[in-house]
């Protein structure tokens, strides 16, 4: 748990990047996530399945559900929140029947669907709110991913953000993952 200090620096900053992926034109975003994609291509281009976590972006994150139709060699599997703010993969096959509704409305698969064990995922895709160059991390303040990742011992570890997700410092608990790969979108 963060000191008081450091959780309010980190709820001020949250905010604040927050509001500016906010107020991105989506014909930007658009961009961006197109961008982002053809940056994660190489990661995905093999022809060996590997089980690919990642997310259902809300309407101010990055969008890489294309990626299930244009890497469809790969099992894609989506985060499920449980209680106790821990997190659990769910095999997704096909987004508009596997997802639902879940916390905040984001979309999330259904209990139903295949459960990744976490030593079986090969790559992660872990959703942020701010990131640095180093690979600091600032999520959402759930601590969800933070928990979730020491569980995935053989899985690499990527971020994809906007130019306006990087920060030159974030505030970093002892607890706070790193993600040794952050890719970013070319502000051009």
């Amino acid at each position: 748990m963060s000191d008081p200090g450091t959780a309010l620096l980190k709820q001020k900053l949250r905010g604040a990047v927050l509001a500016r992926l906010k107020a991105l034109p989506a014909d930007v975003r658009t961009r961006y996530s197109g961008d982002l994609r053809n940056r994660l291509a190489p990661i995905l281009s093999g022809t060996e399945p590997m089980n690919i976590c990642l997310f259902a972006p809300m309407a101010h994150e990055v969008d890489l559900m294309p990626l299930l139709q244009n890497h469809p060699q790969h099992r894609y599997h989506f985060p499920l929140c449980l209680p106790g703010r821990k997190l659990a993969f769910h095999l997704v096959r096909e987004p508009s029947e596997d997802l639902v509704p879940g916390i905040l409305g984001i979309l999330a698969p259904k209990p139903s669907l295949p459960l990744l064990p976490p030593e079986a995922a090969d790559l992660i895709i872990v959703p942020g709110v701010a990131f640095t160059k180093d690979g600091k991390r600032l999520g959402y303040g759930g601590g969800y991913y933070d928990r979730y990742l020491p569980l995935c011992r053989q899985a690499r570890l990527v971020s994809t953000a906007f130019p306006e997700q990087m920060q030159d410092a974030l505030p970093h608990d002892i607890h706070d993952c790193t993600i040794p790969l952050i890719l970013t979108a070319d502000k051009g």
